[in-house]
């Protein structure tokens, strides 16, 4: 499970995604030394608090780098287990390259705008039969992104049927998969009962 100072990360970064990198003027700071700068009788000391007076009435650009490598290091296991597709990202306005260094796929546009737009529905649900037989064609153990491709659904509708499968105990949850050496989470793995 992501722990809360993960998925809190991820909310800064997309709560800073197209915030500008204007910088940012601390006005309280500004006041301070410019008493000080009255208050100040020795004329080095008073340069330098000069100097810092400089540098905060220029302001400072917000540094976003930690959220963004929170959101890298945990945003894909954080999205695999709460069944959000890339497409959620990028609607959201994920930059594409950091979508790829967290670890997503990315692939053509999103049709669901388009499918929206041109008037067409979801695509048709698939028979609890056809589910499990695609989970009982899956050798071994495997994972929801294996049962996803098999299906051809995104992970997110994918979970729903593997919980179904899950509660009519045709599938077990193994647990986290032991060979995960990539970023994030370990996924969870799954097998056929």
């Amino acid at each position: 499970m992501t722990t809360k100072k993960a998925v809190d990360g991820i909310r800064a970064y997309l709560d800073g995604l197209g915030q500008t990198d204007k910088p940012i003027v601390d006005r309280e700071a500004v006041k301070a030394l410019k008493a000080q700068v009255r208050d100040e009788s020795d004329p080095i000391n008073k340069l330098k608090i000069l100097a810092q007076l400089e540098q905060e009435e220029a302001g400072h650009v917000p540094d976003r780098s930690g959220d963004e490598a929170v959101f890298i290091a945990e945003a894909k296991a954080w999205a695999d287990d709460e069944g959000i597709p890339t497409a959620a990202f990028q609607a959201m306005g994920v930059p594409d390259d950091t979508l790829k260094q967290a670890g997503f796929t990315i692939t053509a546009p999103s049709t669901s705008k388009t499918r929206r737009s041109s008037g067409g529905s979801r695509a048709p649900r698939i028979p609890m039969e056809d589910v499990e037989a695609a989970a009982k064609s899956l050798s071994g153990e495997w994972k929801l992104q294996d049962l996803a491709e098999k299906l051809d659904r995104d992970p997110t509708t994918t979970r729903n049927y593997l919980k179904k499968l899950m509660d009519a105990g045709t599938v077990k949850e193994i647990g986290d998969d032991p060979n995960h050496d990539g970023r994030g989470r370990a996924p969870k793995l799954y097998s056929a009962t």
